[in-house]
């Protein structure tokens, strides 16, 4: 998906040239008038970043930046100043609204498009920040309610397995034989925390991207054959791909980390896994992904299917020392 950027300026000429030059740099762009149509756009185009001029009629763009950043909804979007005012209290008048950055006119366009790159570029790092430290978060918790329900389950199912070999009455055997099977589920739901604890952070060395896709194409074609389906796969490798940096273990697991009894299930009539499992498996790949500093783009039309697009940046050649 294309990063969004909304042009706000009042001059049609001005939003024309930013316009323009920003969808050559591979930008969509979406543009408005005023203040309380920069508002507007911000709520129904939601942008990744917002290029303000400071002023125009019907609300000004301190106000229109104030605005922005007093709402939890828009308060991350870096805003971009633009203006013709050099005053150096115009300038601190927008940081201490909360602008990222101030351009002032005439400026080159090459110059914002180089602007925009760089605070594009630091509010992913940010946003990777906060969802590393989210997923550790996560992770502490899902580790301590592990730990705190672990050891009663473990009585609970002792207890009940005991009742069910000594219990004659057939009716109290079937209550057993169920408390038995609900705390089957929950230990099978601990053993899933447990693995997903030992993913949550991948350890990177330069391989083959193809050797990896080519397990993940057999692990699922093995799960298909069991399934009976005519299900066909094809795979197109890239002739000598250049080295990744990856996890090749965790980054199996990304590509096909379905388990052959969850394959199966799948293709029942109004089978989900919602209620099976921790639930993990897409935030997982998704984890995963992210670890290896690649980015995953998912399109899905209903009635054709769906595409998932994994982008994977070259390794690095190794300096060498003289």
């Amino acid at each position: 998906m294309k990063p969004r950027i909304l042009v706000v300026d009042d001059d049609e000429q001005n939003q024309v040239l930013l316009s323009v030059k920003l969808e050559r740099e591979g930008f969509e762009v979406e543009k408005a008038a005023n203040g309380v149509e920069a508002l507007e756009k911000a709520d129904t185009f939601k942008p990744d970043l917002v290029l303000m001029d400071v002023m125009m009629p019907m609300m000004d763009g301190y106000e229109a930046l104030r605005r922005l950043k007093s709402r939890e909804e828009t308060r991350y979007i870096p805003v971009v100043m633009l203006t013709g005012r050099t005053e150096i209290e115009s300038k601190v008048l927008g940081f201490e609204v909360g602008a990222e950055d101030y351009i002032s006119k005439p400026y080159s366009l090459q110059e914002v498009a180089a602007r925009v790159k760089s605070l594009l570029r630091m509010r992913a790092l940010q946003t990777k920040l906060r969802e590393t430290e989210k997923m550790a978060a996560l992770g502490e918790m899902v580790d301590g309610i592990a730990h705190e329900i672990r050891n009663p389950l473990m009585a609970i199912g002792g207890m009940a397995r005991r009742l069910y070999e000594h219990e004659e009455d057939e009716q109290h055997k079937g209550y057993a034989q169920r408390i038995i099977k609900y705390v089957e589920r929950l230990e099978r739901m601990l053993l899933r925390i447990d693995e997903y604890k030992t993913i949550l952070v991948s350890t990177l060395s330069r391989d083959d991207i193809n050797r990896v896709v080519k397990g993940a194409v057999i692990d699922i074609k093995e799960i298909i054959d069991g399934t009976g389906k005519d299900i066909s796969i094809e795979a197109s490798l890239m002739p000598e791909p250049p080295p990744i940096d990856m996890d090749a273990g965790n980054l199996r697991i990304a590509l096909s980390g379905i388990s052959q009894d969850e394959i199966r299930k799948i293709f029942n009539p109004f089978q989900t896994s919602k209620f099976e499992g921790a639930g993990m498996g897409l935030t997982i790949s998704y984890r995963i992904i992210q670890d290896h500093g690649a980015e995953i783009e998912v399109e899905s039309e209903k009635g054709r299917g769906t595409t998932v697009l994994i982008k994977f940046h070259p390794a690095q050649k190794a300096q060498v020392k003289a």
